[in-house]
């Protein structure tokens, strides 16, 4: 924004390398400062969920799509599902069905082989994204930082300063492996290690400077080039040569009158972006979206990224109303996506600064720490103070009152049904605060078996099952590898 903090601007090379005494200067010509936002992506999922709730819809957590519902018509009534905690089954019956379930299993295109009334062809092109976290002491960055890879391989890399650590990233490689699990393998960490290393030579890092890991999948769209339904998105507006000729030559002939306008139209219906020419890498692939609907009913959105996601909402919804209207005779009410406060929003967005003082302030008032209430009021925001009443119990077990606060909240509010759900979805402990781990893992399972009624069994399951995600965030299955041997 001109003429305010925000605003963008240039710096020298001097001025990079004292911001970033580690950062190589090979070839450094200067940089740039430009708005971003270091952004909580589990807090937001969980928040728009909450936000939902609020407004009237129903919710459920660790339930699996394993059929789908049709009427005699052949029409998408609903979802036959597994209850992944107790392994029952049950039916979900609705008007309609939208399927908005990214790469995850089971992903768009196996969700979508699912409803047996169709036939879906693959539209997705996943790939898989990792990133490694250090403590901030070996990767001091004083903001978050955007450069080229310097490996000449068209890749771009980041690091990022985050609650005391850093993490640093990302990869971008085709992934058809397993789509609930995605790991960090060691060609993951070898080519990020290779480019952290080349970048900020000083620092020597190693895989054992790794705390914490984590790979994600993009649900890239394979065959849309850089299109997108709801308008605007990835679209660089470079047409392919071949695409650019063949117009140009109905163009011509149109005016020699060998052809209709009807012919240029279809020409320029047939327009393919460069980006949608076969061949692209990973990184090329569009990040666009798509919204379509099937023959039975079922709706599919897909693709898009984090930023979208409001805009493709609304186009969803859009249409979603459009088709009560005409199938039920249902006028849902409009949702203003660009002005809806999800939950722990609801405060003046120009007075942010101020809001999360006041909360800092009653987080204090309550017996906290100045620090602890600053991290609860970044967590929580303007739900902090209904976070602040389950102190009234005082601290739990083995727990500060500030983690007893949120765990309780979050159990009774949050629907955490597992200590993953907690330590990784709801607070990211395991990724940003690994080396608390072993001494906080314990009391988060007993107080979570005492709230939800566990016996000693399923207490040992789900403290098996929280182990099994530290270690693989902490990359154990690569850091207990024997050393590759290379013959002389």
């Amino acid at each position: 924004v001109e003429g305010s903090q925000y605003a963008n601007y240039t710096v020298t090379k001097d001025e990079v390398l004292q911001r970033e005494p580690q950062l190589s200067a090979d070839n450094l010509q200067g940089g740039g400062v430009y708005l971003d936002f270091v952004n909580n992506d589990a807090r937001l999922v969980i928040e728009n969920i909450k936000e939902a709730d609020e407004l009237g819809g129903l919710m459920a957590s660790h339930v699996k799509a394993v059929g789908m519902l049709h009427n005699d018509a052949g029409q998408v009534v609903g979802l036959h599902v597994k209850d992944l905690l107790d392994d029952t089954e049950f039916d979900i019956h609705a008007k309609l069905v939208i399927n908005t379930t990214g790469p995850w299993a089971p992903w768009a295109d196996k969700f979508n082989a699912l409803d047996d009334h169709e036939k879906h062809a693959p539209t997705l092109r996943p790939t898989k994204g990792v990133h490694l976290v250090v403590d901030g002491s070996r990767l001091p960055v004083p903001q978050p930082t955007y450069m080229d890879t310097g490996l000449n391989d068209g890749r771009m890399f980041f690091v990022v300063p985050r609650e005391g650590k850093t993490y640093f990233g990302t990869t971008d490689t085709d992934y058809t492996g397993d789509y609930e699990h995605p790991r960090v393998e060691q060609e993951d960490v070898d080519y990020l290690l290779k480019v952290v290393n080349k970048r900020f030579p000083e620092s020597h890092m190693t895989i054992d400077d790794i705390e914490a890991s984590w790979a994600g999948l993009r649900p890239l769209i394979n065959d849309n080039g850089s299109s997108d339904y709801n308008g605007g998105g990835a679209n660089s507006g470079k047409v392919s040569d071949d695409s650019f000729a063949a117009l140009i030559e109905v163009v011509n002939a149109y005016e020699d009158d060998q052809a209709t306008r009807a012919d240029v139209e279809r020409a320029i219906s047939k327009l393919e972006t460069a980006h949608a020419e076969a061949g692209l890498s990973p990184s090329q692939v569009s990040r666009g979206s798509s919204l379509d609907q099937a023959t039975d009913g079922l709706i599919t959105l897909s693709g898009g990224k984090i930023t979208d996601y409001r805009k493709m909402a609304t186009g969803a919804l859009a249409l979603i109303r459009r088709i009560l209207v005409d199938r039920f005779n249902v006028d849902a009410p409009a949702v203003d996506s660009k002005k809806l406060q999800v939950s722990g929003g609801h405060f003046d967005p120009t007075n942010v600064e101020e809001t999360m003082a006041f909360y800092i302030r009653i987080g204090v008032d309550a017996g906290l720490s100045e620090k602890e209430a600053q991290d609860l009021a970044n967590r929580f925001g303007s739900n902090t103070s209904r976070v602040l009443t389950y102190a009234v119990d005082g601290p739990a077990p083995g727990l500060s009152l500030k983690e007893t606060m949120s765990l309780r909240y979050s159990l009774n509010e949050e629907m955490t049904l597992t200590p993953v759900d907690y330590l990784l979805r709801r607070t990211n402990a395991l990724l940003f605060h690994a080396e608390t781990l072993a001494e906080f893992k314990q009391p988060v399972v007993d107080e979570m078996a005492q709230t939800l009624g566990w016996d000693d069994s399923v207490k040992a399951q789900q403290l098996a099952a929280l182990n099994a995600a530290i270690a693989d965030s902490q990359l154990a299955y690569l850091k207990t590898a024997p050393a590759p041997v290379h013959p002389e």
